[in-house]
């Protein structure tokens, strides 16, 4: 409608987004003297700079003003008071710092949904063009890419077999956030706290508790599930940016804990020594018992998503004022899809604990959540297949671009780019409307 009314789109949303950057930029040269330009600015100032414009209300300047000032100088109070004895017991308010906006965004995102100064979203229309249903996978190719997997590591050596095991380790994760992000429709910016929550419940379990390899990889899922279940609870009555922010506070939130916890999670160290049984030792075995695990979880998502439950989702992605009006509870299923992706998350994580020997809070950071909106968005939202071959292809690419050169973050960063660009709708998605549109010319 707009375009119709003669409006140049392209220009102007060129424009603020050069006017956006020229703001930035000024930002990032005023606070040289405070602190010195470092490659860690990206990842630390985006955090906050979502924060600000979230708890201030999308739209509004005046509230992330007052949000930029309300978090900064609870940073400053955290830092000024430091430690106090309160009836027995320290209180170390520093420690805070590093997790106080977060928790100062899930407060008034619990309280006010749309931010401080922020106002209600418009209603949401029912989309004239949803998206279009998935197809059910042919289980003959399917079948194929099995035994391709089961036979690989018989003729490949001990590198390749470890690069599978953290390929399908992080296939599984990929296909997790996929489930809530395509069919249900809630973008998640802290799926990686499933992830890691999973891998430090196996380690802990398994050097803090003494209990066996297989043991601890049964309970890990269930303690990110339960995870799940706190945060989902809050996390489904919030859309939209707001429900990813809130999603990233709480992993933040998370990740705070497990890297200031020294005593028990072993901080910023981790947890080592965490190996599986004698009969799991041996790498090709492992790989096996991986393959099973995380090609279950992901057999049981896709099949969950063919159901009735994988339907009322997306009728609620596509229509979710249409879906509550026939009954449809859909806060209660977009809850259980949120408990059901967050423990199969954890089941990745813990696979891939025993297989590392050892687990850091780095699995639990914002990175690992960018990189596995990478995986699903490299191979394609609309796709099931797109997360999986997302994931073996960013975790192949990095694995094999680190070990050439050092700029390893320069060459993935240009390669994605460059995919991205030739493949708006993801690998997996671009090559299958070519097939298509080749088809079409032949007929």
């Amino acid at each position: 409608m707009v375009g119709a009314l003669g409006v140049d789109q392209a220009k102007l949303f060129t424009s603020v987004f050069f006017a956006g950057a020229v703001l930035a930029g000024l930002g990032g040269a005023l606070q040289i003297p405070r602190e010195p330009a470092n490659l860690d600015l990206d990842l630390a100032i985006i955090a906050d700079a979502f924060v600000i414009t979230v708890v201030g209300g999308l739209g509004s300047i005046g509230g992330a003003f007052l949000a930029a000032i309300l978090i900064g100088v609870a940073k400053a109070f955290c830092i000024g008071i430091g430690t106090v004895d309160w009836f027995g017991f320290e209180i170390s308010f520093s420690k805070l710092t590093l997790v106080v906006e977060f928790l100062i965004m899930a407060l008034v995102l619990v309280v006010r949904p749309y931010g401080l100064l922020g106002k209600p979203q418009a209603v949401q229309r029912i989309a004239a063009d949803p998206a279009p249903p998935l197809t059910a996978p042919t289980w003959k190719i399917a079948l194929v890419w099995v035994v391709i997997l089961v036979a690989v590591p018989l003729v490949a050596d001990r590198y390749v077999t470890i690069l599978l095991t953290d390929i399908v380790c992080f296939a599984l994760f990929a296909v997790s956030l996929h489930f809530i992000m395509g069919p249900a429709g809630m973008v998640s910016f802290g799926h990686a706290a499933y992830f890691g929550l999973g891998a430090y419940a196996a380690g802990l379990l398994f050097k803090q508790a003494g209990l066996p390899m297989e043991a601890a990889l049964l309970l890990a899922p269930l303690c990110a599930g339960a995870f799940a279940i706190v945060y989902g609870w809050f996390c489904v009555r919030l859309s939209g940016v707001y429900l990813a922010m809130l999603t990233l506070a709480f992993a933040q939130i998370s990740w705070s804990i497990v890297f200031q916890w020294d005593s028990f999670t072993g901080g910023s160290n981790g947890v080592f020594g965490i190996w599986p049984s004698a009969w799991l030792a041996d790498k090709t075995t492992y790989y096996y018992m991986a393959l099973a695990c995380c090609g279950l979880g992901i057999a049981l998502l896709w099949r969950v998503l063919f159901s009735p439950f994988g339907f009322t989702l997306r009728a609620g992605r596509d229509s979710p004022l249409r879906a509550e009006a026939i009954g449809i509870d859909l806060r209660g299923v977009q809850w259980a899809a949120f408990v059901l992706v967050g423990a199969l998350a954890g089941l990745a994580g813990a696979v891939y604990a025993f297989s590392k020997g050892s687990i850091s809070p780095s699995a639990i950071s914002i990175a690992q959540s960018t990189d596995g909106l990478i995986m699903v968005l490299l191979g394609g939202v609309e796709t099931l297949t797109g997360p999986i071959v997302g994931a073996a292809i960013f975790t192949w690419l990095r694995d094999e671009v680190a070990r050439r050169t050092e700029f390893w973050r320069g060459v993935m960063g240009g390669v994605i780019l460059v995919i991205v660009l030739l493949f708006p709708q993801g690998l997996v998605g671009g090559l299958k409307a070519l097939v298509l549109r080749w088809r079409e010319q032949r007929a």
